[in-house]
């Protein structure tokens, strides 16, 4: 091994500088090659030494990298400077892009109900269940580096970058290693990046490739044969086997293996360097993207180490080269055409009214990874990859890559809540059973509140914006009732429900659904303080006309730092028809009045309920929340919510009121609220108003805190409204709630426990789940 020093550096230097001009036919300067290692998230730290090379006025006339060295090699080669590549690793969603997740609000809403709620997804192949591979396709990679790369697409090969470029990737057929000089850049990149054990194989012109560290992990060789006099090496990654005690997993022992090749031809190579750099990143590993800050430091502490160096190279070649940086905004492009492959299930024509462009459109990349990620959205796609070719008119033709997820899939999850106890979920998505193109979701609950439902949705329209829903759900749900904080009752509720819509689904940002459903729903008491101990059970069914615009740019479902949600339900219910059905023998229900009892004969219990069962009525939903980003540990968020109920009767009719309360959101326009359990307020009008404020002081820890005041109000009739006495509004009818609680992202889901009261009644409420749900959200 030799690393030089500014000890003797400068001996070494003229001395090969005296070589070189007593071999060289030519009076041209010596040629520069740099060499950047693999070695994961730790090559990141080839920025700091670019940065000082800069400093010293160098730039180099060849550049060659492997894996994280080909991606930080190949954007400087096409020109980017390293104050550039600094910001494009901190603006980087590296939690993301190593992952095989997309972020929530990049997922069609048709999808965001289920998207990324299970602890396994298999997929299901001739009726079999078989087991995944666990490797990460990338598609979050990708998107990035077609994004970064995008000033090469002019080029047609890497010697006409403004710095001739190499990156190396292993051909996975022969196991020999391909040195990478034309082509489309990002694919490249992808190529060499693929790091076996974590990555998918690439499929590369028809030759499926893998990471080139496997091969050749310090490419030096390759950089002098482009005609490299001078080399800098960049090496992030171990110089030498690690001893195999020391290898704690599998992956590491198949990684060693992998690797022998690579890590055999490595001595010469380092040998071959002029001058070799190898930062001191002992304390991270191949996967340490979250510490990309701390990797960045220790990437410029070594490029200070070495400006000696640096300079006097500069002032004996009597250079000083500028790295004047390409910016980080781009010239938008013409497409001329579009060209689909690789899908089966899902028809052009609905690719491309997700994609969003058509031909003689003018793109931007940014266009380009929003269609891009409107098509992954649908999330029946392992992987969409895409590339451009421009023609000699200098437009461009667009190239649409897709790798679709089996016909069907069987998810699983577990999860527990101190309210409805441990349960199993099950979902069978299968896609096109019912006409094409479709998607069919039988989800089931296996618990003590046993849930189904049978969810699906057609495309329709030539340009398949729009889709029809079909949607049934039985819900069984053991709800406690509540006095100021204490459990009185539980109440039984058997909810079937069958509805049908037409949703909107062009926009991964918003979404409207008109529709109707009925509804049948089975309530009992079980301590019989609800109802009273003679009554089977009340029976509610009604057909209602509902109308619903959600508009949701969250980041994620469960654990939002930024976006908004915005929910407007409106339903017209109608044909209500409510019953009491006593217990078997039973034919006087008898109800404690205030003097007497109250005895009502069975045969005239229909006409009593008729009283109590409400004409035609409108509710009107709203629910708001934004998290607004304080820094990156803390975000704050306003919450609001409303209900009301619009009816010309009297007050005493029995409405479908609305549900506060609770960390949950169980149904969709449930409605959590500090100080209170799940559903412990019932009312038919209410407003909330409420402050969130959300730490995060690690990556799968979240912290919320926050209070709100809820206001609620029996039924006035809606031509009564205007003769409302504010006066006559009353504590009991405010409610100063606050608590707090903290979440674990885990493998089995959020894992949450809260705490929280009220000032009306002091009472502490106490809150633990576990896992993904049935539930609309989980945390």
């Amino acid at each position: 091994m030799k690393k030089l020093t500014f000890f003797f550096f400068p001996l070494y230097l003229f001395c090969a500088l005296t070589a070189f001009s007593q071999n060289s036919t030519s009076h041209a300067n010596p040629k520069i090659g740099l060499v950047l290692s693999g070695g994961g998230a730790k090559g990141m730290a080839h920025v700091g030494v670019i940065k000082a090379m800069e400093k010293a006025g160098i730039r180099p006339d060849y550049i060659a990298g492997t894996s994280m060295g080909a991606v930080i090699g190949g954007l400087y080669a096409i020109g980017y400077n390293a104050d550039e590549l600094e910001s494009i690793i901190k603006q980087a969603d590296w939690s993301l892009i190593v992952s095989n997740r997309v972020n929530f609000n990049n997922i069609s809403f048709e999808e965001k109900e289920y998207y990324n709620r299970y602890m396994l997804e298999l997929p299901v192949i001739d009726r079999k269940i078989s087991v995944p591979t666990g490797l990460i396709e990338g598609q979050k990679l990708s998107e990035t580096l077609h994004y970064y790369t995008w000033p090469a697409i002019q080029y047609k090969n890497f010697d006409e970058f403004p710095i001739p470029f190499r990156c190396i990737a292993t051909d996975l057929r022969s196991g020999q290693g391909l040195v990478l000089k034309s082509g489309y850049l990002p694919d490249a990149l992808r190529s060499s990046i693929a790091i076996p054990t974590a990555f998918t194989p690439f499929d590369l012109d028809s030759t499926l490739v893998v990471d080139g560290g496997v091969v050749n992990n310090f490419p030096v060789d390759v950089v002098k044969d482009m005609g490299a006099d001078i080399v800098i090496g960049v090496n992030v990654s171990d110089e030498d086997f690690i001893d195999p005690k020391e290898l704690s997993s599998f992956s590491g022992i198949l990684m060693q293996i992998a690797m022998s090749t690579s890590t055999s031809k490595l001595q010469d190579n380092i040998a071959n360097c002029d001058i070799y750099i190898k930062p001191d990143l002992k304390n991270y590993s191949t996967a340490s993207f979250s510490s990309f800050n701390e990797i960045l430091e220790l990437g410029d502490k070594a490029g200070e180490e070495n400006l000696a160096n640096f300079l006097f190279l500069a002032d004996s070649l009597n250079i000083h080269r500028e790295s004047p940086g390409i910016g980080l905004e781009v010239a938008p492009v013409i497409i001329s055409e579009i060209a689909i492959s690789g899908n089966r299930l899902f028809s052009d024509d609905l690719i491309l009214s997700k994609l969003g462009i058509a031909p003689q459109d003018t793109v931007s990349r940014s266009d380009i990874q929003s269609g891009i990620d409107r098509i992954f959205g649908v999330n029946g796609f392992r992987k969409v990859d895409y590339n451009l070719l421009q023609n000699p008119s200098g437009d461009y033709k667009l190239f649409i890559k897709t790798a679709e997820k089996q016909d069907a899939t069987l998810s699983s999850a577990f999860h527990y809540d101190d309210t409805f106890s441990a349960g199993i979920l099950l979902n069978l998505t299968v896609r096109d059973l019912l006409g094409k193109p479709s998607r069919t979701v039988a989800i089931a609950d296996i618990s003590e509140n046993p849930k189904f439902r049978l969810d699906h949705y057609k495309y329709i329209g030539k340009d398949k914006k729009y889709a029809f829903n079909f949607r049934y759900n039985f819900l069984f749900q053991q709800i406690p009732e509540y006095e100021n904080g204490e459990k009185t009752d539980i109440t039984s509720n058997r909810e079937n429900q069958v509805g049908f819509n037409v949703i909107s689904t062009h926009s991964l940002k918003q979404s409207f659904s008109v529709g109707a459903f009925y509804e049948s729903t089975r309530t009992k008491s079980r301590f019989n303080v609800e109802f009273p101990e003679d009554v089977r059970g009340g029976y509610f069914n009604f057909l209602s006309f509902r109308f619903i615009h959600n508009r949701n740019s969250l980041n994620d479902r469960n654990y939002p730092t930024r976006g908004a949600e915005t929910i407007v339900e409106s339903i017209f219910y109608s044909f209500n028809k409510y019953k009491i059905k006593l217990k078997n023998g039973v034919d006087t229900l008898v109800f404690n009045g205030d003097e007497e009892p109250i005895k009502i004969p069975s045969n005239l219990l229909d006409q009593t309920v008729d009283l109590f069962t409400p004409n035609g009525y409108v509710s009107v939903y709203l629910n708001y929340v934004k998290y607004f980003p304080i820094s990156h540990k803390f975000q704050v968020a306003p919450t609001f919510a409303a209900g009301i109920t619009l009816s010309e009767q009297e007050e005493g009719f029995i409405f479908n009121e609305f549900s506060i309360g609770g960390y949950q959101r169980v149904q969709f326009n449930d409605t959590p609220s500090w100080g209170l359990n799940y559903r412990e307020l019932s009312t038919p009008n209410f407003a909330k108003l409420g402050i969130l404020g959300q730490f995060v002081p690690t990556n799968n820890i979240y912290m919320r805190f926050g209070g709100n005041i809820v206001a609620h109000n029996p039924h006035v009739p809606i031509n009564q409204i205007n003769k409302l006495d504010f006066s006559n509004i009353t504590e009991e009818r405010f409610i100063f709630g606050y608590g707090m609680d903290v979440s674990y992202d885990s493998f089995l889901g959020p894992i949450t426990g809260g705490i929280g009261s009220n000032a009306k009644d002091g009472t502490l409420r106490y809150y633990l789940s576990i896992g993904f749900s049935f539930n609309y959200s989980d945390r």
